[in-house]
């Protein structure tokens, strides 16, 4: 095993979250890996035999043994045995053994040294057995789809993404959406989700547009900007900025004046996106507003905006706001019980929208949503 995924595994050994000892199984695996040296061939296959009797529980024993002690011969061919077998990667999905974050983070170093990590996550949350929505654990396919969100947009996960486009529940459909569409590029595509009747689907739709410039990038951001749904519309006006087509700044101050408190949140978080210079009373003053969501909301970009550097335009910051710890505050939406997704009210007639101006030459250079290529 190369030294860096020896230091990967080590890594995952260290973080996990494990049960009390069982004392017959550890002691038995502790034995098979303290003997391991005189007889090699036979712990080999004990241990085998055991991961294959119970995967789950071998390796939260395996975890324990390796805390205790991981070094010898018989702890390196455990770790060699957990980092080859897909129980280290199942694993990463179980939220007892391992908070989102870190997962993320032990999937991103992962995917280096194995690229098929992300289809072998996605068939996990959700395998082909798995024909009946009931039969799949919900809270571990959404965990698959935010740690795959993370990984470098590959296009050997398209396939496997068609069928949760189709997922009847809404937030997996929109993370499916979200990762389709960043991975396929595919402005037209990308056109056909603006008839979905789910906000959140066609906002996450939009989303996978951001860095994407090209002629009819540009016409579905410029069209989605007149979305009735407040997310939709701060996505595309964000995607807009991000490939220097527009000056959003006069369609965000006044998105910001919206009547809804979604609508005013979703300025505040665009804003945190675009961070202009100009942005600054806006956010001071939303500090202020009757809205939890939209103080929070507006804090978290002010916050951004104030550290960005004292001279020059400020850059924005690479990843959509699920890659930039924004996640809470972009679905602010999702935790307001008193407006469902794709029932919001417009901030404005239809046929008032805010009007896009040419950019200016300060404008940003256009800078890609996705930091790995980030759904």
């Amino acid at each position: 095993m190369e030294a860096p995924v020896a230091e990967l595994v080590g890594e995952f050994v260290r973080e996990v979250r494990v049960d009390a000892a069982n004392s017959d199984g550890d002691v038995l695996l502790q034995a098979l890996v303290d003997d391991f040296q005189s007889s090699s061939a036979m712990s080999k296959r004990d241990m085998r035999r055991m991961l294959e009797k119970d995967p789950a529980w071998f390796l939260q024993s395996a975890c324990r043994v390796l805390k205790a002690l991981a070094e010898g011969p018989g702890a390196v061919y455990l770790m060699e045995l957990l980092w080859s077998n897909p129980v280290l990667v199942s694993g990463l999905i179980d939220p007892a053994l391992l908070p989102l974050d870190t997962a993320i983070r032990f999937a991103k170093q992962s995917v280096e040294y194995d690229s098929m990590l992300d289809i072998k996550l996605l068939h996990m949350g959700f395998p082909s057995e798995a024909t009946m929505v009931q039969s799949i654990d919900i809270v571990r396919a959404k965990r698959v789809l935010a740690i795959v969100n993370e990984l470098p947009a590959r296009r050997h996960i398209l396939l496997p993404l068609v069928n949760l486009l189709h997922s009847p529940d809404p937030k997996v459909r929109s993370k499916a959406v979200s990762l389709y569409g960043r991975t396929s590029q595919n402005a037209e595509w990308v056109r056909k989700q603006l008839a979905e009747a789910d906000g959140r689907v066609r906002a996450n739709a939009v989303e996978s547009l951001w860095g994407t410039d090209s002629v009819s990038a540009r016409a579905v951001l410029r069209e989605a900007s007149r979305d009735q749904h407040h997310r939709v519309a701060a996505n595309a006006l964000v995607g807009l900025h991000r490939i220097g087509a527009y000056d959003v700044t006069a369609s965000l101050q006044e998105m910001a004046l919206a009547e809804e408190p979604m609508g005013r949140a979703a300025a505040a978080f665009a804003m945190g996106q675009v961070l202009h210079s100009d942005f600054k009373q806006v956010l001071e003053s939303l500090l202020k507003d009757d809205s939890p969501q939209v103080r929070s909301q507006a804090l978290r970009s002010l916050i951004r905006l104030k550290r960005q550097p004292p001279t020059g335009e400020a850059t924005l910051p690479d990843g959509s706001a699920e890659t930039t710890g924004d996640e809470v505050l972009k679905d602010a939406a999702d935790a307001a019980p008193t407006e469902p997704v794709g029932d919001a009210t417009p901030h404005e007639p239809a046929d008032a929208v805010p009007e896009l101006t040419p950019a200016s030459p300060r404008e940003v250079v256009p800078v890609s949503a996705d930091k790995e290529d980030q759904g």
